[in-house]
């Protein structure tokens, strides 16, 4: 696997993930024969296209998300045009953003409807014409509401997936706020019975990438304790 888009060999076969890439070291690879196989998600390519035409449309562009995010990183390489662009990761953030006449939105696929809806109360001050483009992940915003719900009506929380994983991250901080017995662990082995005293009803979810027999797992050892 190459770290480095110099050590792809010419020839070769290289495999975009999901999170996409920037389009103009795209270009430079395929300048060097090598074939692209574009596995990004339908709905980052969405926002991706979202943020470029706002910027062909004269839209300073805020970009809501993780700045250190891969695919924030991407998203941000299709606004055409210097300094035509931001990433906002929370509302106080929102406070380094100039007015300006028009400013055009769009959000990182795994972000909460929360920080989301937060950030943009606060951008509508910034600009008199401002259009929002949603392009939270359907899938994703069904996941949250799902956490969001079990939360609620369970006594202990098991949220399964990568540490490093933006959208379970984001799963188990909207059910610690409706359940404050939430663990977030990667596999069973870190599941600790303690959690579980006096506890009746324990709900599981996992990431949008979380192997469905990590969860299996998880289930069987609590069944255990």
């Amino acid at each position: 696997m190459a770290k480095d888009e110099k050590e792809i060999a010419s020839g070769s076969v290289l495999i975009v993930r999901s999170h996409g890439m920037s389009p103009v070291i795209l270009e430079r690879i395929k300048s060097r024969n090598v074939k692209i196989v574009d596995a990004t998600c339908p709905f980052v390519k969405k926002a991706q296209s979202e943020a470029k035409y706002l910027s062909q449309n004269g839209y300073f562009v805020v970009i809501i998300g993780n700045k250190d995010h891969p695919e924030i990183k991407g998203i941000k390489e299709h606004v055409e045009g210097s300094n035509c662009c931001m990433v906002i990761e929370n509302a106080e953030e929102v406070s380094k953003l100039r007015k300006k006449k028009r400013i055009g939105v769009v959000v990182q696929t795994t972000q909460t409807s929360e920080i989301f809806e937060s950030i943009v109360c606060k951008i509508l001050e910034k600009a008199k014409e401002i259009l929002i483009e949603n392009t939270i992940c359907g899938i994703t915003k069904n996941r949250q509401n799902s956490s969001r719900k079990l939360a609620k009506k369970t006594d202990v929380m098991i949220v399964v997936g990568g540490k490093r994983s933006a959208n379970t991250t984001h799963l188990a901080e909207i059910s610690k706020k409706y359940n404050i017995r939430t663990y977030h662990i990667e596999n069973f082995k870190e599941i600790n019975a303690e959690w579980f005293s006096g506890a009746k009803k324990v709900g599981i979810i996992g990431g949008a990438s979380t192997p469905m027999e990590d969860i299996v797992d998880v289930k069987k050892i609590i069944e255990k304790i």
